[in-house]
């Protein structure tokens, strides 16, 4: 019920702009709330550090949590509206401070975890009632990026003062010495470290030294060494990578000269198909603007090949080897500087950025959807803000769609971290006190009418002609992500008519003489414009502060003001009534329904408005 009366001070609580399509087309088309979606969440025993890990778990909707000194795994299957939540013993030889390292393990032991306490760091396999030990590990004290591989652990330490840059200490039967970057005081935040065939690449921002003001503060890089290094000679470089080279990373706009130098996160998608791996990388400028660049890791492979120019006896710099403390004494120290390639890492095509926003994102995750006739694949960016909300946004070329911004917790709430779980295609969301699941494959929200599930662009949905419905989607149903064609049945397509409040004629709404009420309109779509409608003339109508209501009103009642009222949206060529009503004037036992009406309404109208 949404004829409501309304005072002269809640009428300053609406702003009388409506988005035009320039702005729109920079908004998510769909805010999800709680009261849409009903989030599964997890709920912490306590409040977790500044920081925290997310692991996938053996088993569908299971996940391992790791931040501070507490270490839990959530399952989010047996129950349906919370998960369940299980402690999971922490130390390690004894230690019990907070957890540095977190990576999946090995058979049996599906967690490997280091802690730190003092001035000591351990590390373990982990199993829910026990753990193998493996000693010390010198360089993972830091809760920075990490990578566990068969017989080896690598860890990133972001410092200015001779220790910033990829360690390596071996966890495996097969003991490799451990290895540490050459001295280096550059002042480092690295994001992501990551192996592809035999080479080991980390992901960092790096403060720029340089005092010019027209120079950009940071500057993102790559940093890639062999897996099979074991260090130089004696004399040069001894446990110290000898194959360790760096490139830069270009995201921005040339011919307008910005740029975005910050890098702030990166998520790899596999390759499809037998094509490269694709790297997309989140950065920001010093405006505080957001962009996302997409590379190929076979780029980045070629932009190293360019030192092949200079070989030294046969051997090229960061070429793995079989026995690097054999390379020549040559070669050793020009690669005791970490070489950095002329030229840059460009985007793919040396395209502009697939999206630059003012809003402050801070997490990344990529998936790969299948589309119409198993041809198609589409790539969906899940984007995550400082203001506690997820984007979900469609690639499509140098148009990005963003399809619906879900807002899992409280406006404001930090989050912590994000991971996705492509085989399920549920997305995680941490914050200090909680762990959100969404489903991405959702799709009842978007509404109960082919146009409607269509428009909504998303490709884990599609429209069911045999259940009428908006499902995941599969062969079966129809799908048009990019909206080139009428892919719904005509007789859906026609203007049809939804009233909230029963047949007018039967059910009408009586308001008294001389009265203020304000009709509600609920805004579905981002995307659409909304118009009320009196018997068939537009009328005058205000949008509240969210954008999630148009609201009518109706100043002082009277005869002229009685008939038929629809808020009809329009997105595209696609109209559709949201809301109708019919209003007539009380008058004898009318009188106390239209009193009752009013006192509900009211009621319904700040619940609104909180």
């Amino acid at each position: 019920m949404a004829v409501i009366h309304i005072t002269t001070g809640v009428f300053l609580l609406f702003s009388i702009s409506v988005p035009s399509d320039a702005e729109t087309s920079h908004h998510a088309r769909f805010k999800l709330y709680e009261r849409d979606l009903k989030f599964k969440r997890g709920q912490l025993s306590s409040r977790t550090s500044s920081t925290m890990k997310l692991l996938p778990a053996i088993g569908k909707n299971v996940i391992f949590i790791g931040s501070g000194k507490h270490l839990s795994r959530l399952d989010f299957q047996k129950n349906p509206e919370k998960a369940m939540v299980q402690g999971i013993p922490l130390g390690c030889k004894g230690f019990n401070g907070p957890i540095t390292v977190m990576q999946p393990g090995k058979q049996g032991y599906p967690l490997f975890v280091c802690t730190h306490e003092e001035q000591s760091t351990a590390c373990c396999f982990k199993a829910l009632n026990g753990s193998t030990d493996i000693g010390p590990a010198p360089y993972a004290g830091t809760e920075e990026p990490a990578l566990l591989t068969e017989d080896a652990l690598y860890t990133t330490q972001s410092d200015g003062k001779n220790k910033g840059g990829l360690y390596r200490t071996s966890v495996g039967p097969r003991k490799n010495k451990d290895m540490r970057p050459p001295s280096s005081r550059s002042d480092q935040r690295y994001v992501k470290v990551m192996k592809r065939q035999n080479k080991v690449y980390a992901f960092y921002t790096e403060k720029n030294s340089d005092q010019d003001p027209n120079t950009d503060s940071f500057t993102s890089k790559i940093s890639r060494v062999c897996a099979s290094d074991a260090g130089g000679s004696k004399d040069i470089l001894q446990y110290q990578w000898t194959s360790q080279l760096i490139g830069r990373l270009s995201c921005g706009d040339p011919d307008r000269k910005l740029f975005y130098s910050e890098l702030l996160d990166v998520a790899v998608l596999p390759s499809a198909q037998g094509e490269s791996d694709l790297l997309y990388g989140l950065f920001r400028n010093a405006w505080d603007m957001t962009a996302v660049c997409a590379y190929k890791m076979d780029d980045i492979d070629n932009t190293f090949s360019t030192f092949r120019d200079e070989a030294v006896g046969g051997n090229i710099p960061g070429e793995c080897v079989e026995d690097s403390k054999k390379l020549p004494a040559e070669l050793l120290k020009r690669m005791k500087s970490s070489p950095e390639a002329a030229s840059e890492v460009k985007p793919i095509n040396n395209s502009l950025p697939l999206l630059v926003s003012h809003r402050h994102y801070s997490h990344i995750q990529v998936d790969r959807v299948a589309g119409t006739g198993g041809q198609d694949t589409h790539n969906v960016l899940l984007l995550s803000m400082e203001s506690g909300a997820v984007h979900k946004v469609l690639e499509n070329g140098s148009d990005p769609f963003i399809i619906a911004e879900y807002h899992p917790f409280r406006p404001g709430t930090h989050i912590l971290s994000i991971l996705l779980d492509s085989s399920e295609k549920k997305l995680y969301v941490g914050s200090s006190a909680e762990v959100v699941q969404i489903d991405l494959k959702n799709c009842s929200v978007y509404g109960k009418r082919c146009e409607d599930c269509i428009l909504a662009r998303d490709p884990y949905c599609g429209w069911d002609h045999e259940q009428k419905m908006c499902s995941p989607y599969s062969q079966r149903m129809t799908q048009d992500v990019l909206c080139r064609k009428q892919v719904c049945e005509p007789e859906s397509s026609s203007l049809k008519y939804t009233s909230m409040m029963g047949s007018p004629s039967e059910d009408p709404s009586y308001v008294s003489q001389s009265s203020r009420h304000f009709l509600s309109c609920p805004v579905q779509s981002q995307h659409a414009e909304y118009r009320w409608l009196h018997d068939g003339q537009e009328r005058g109508a205000l949008m509240d502060r969210d954008q999630s209501q148009l609201v009518l009103l109706i100043e002082d009642m009277g005869a002229s003001d009685q008939g038929l009222y629809r808020c009809v949206s329009s997105e595209g060529d696609y109209n559709k009534t949201v809301a109708q009503y019919s209003l007539r004037l009380s008058s004898g036992g009318q009188g106390t329904r239209g009193n009752i009406l009013a006192m509900a309404s009211t009621m319904l109208m700040f619940a609104l408005l909180q």
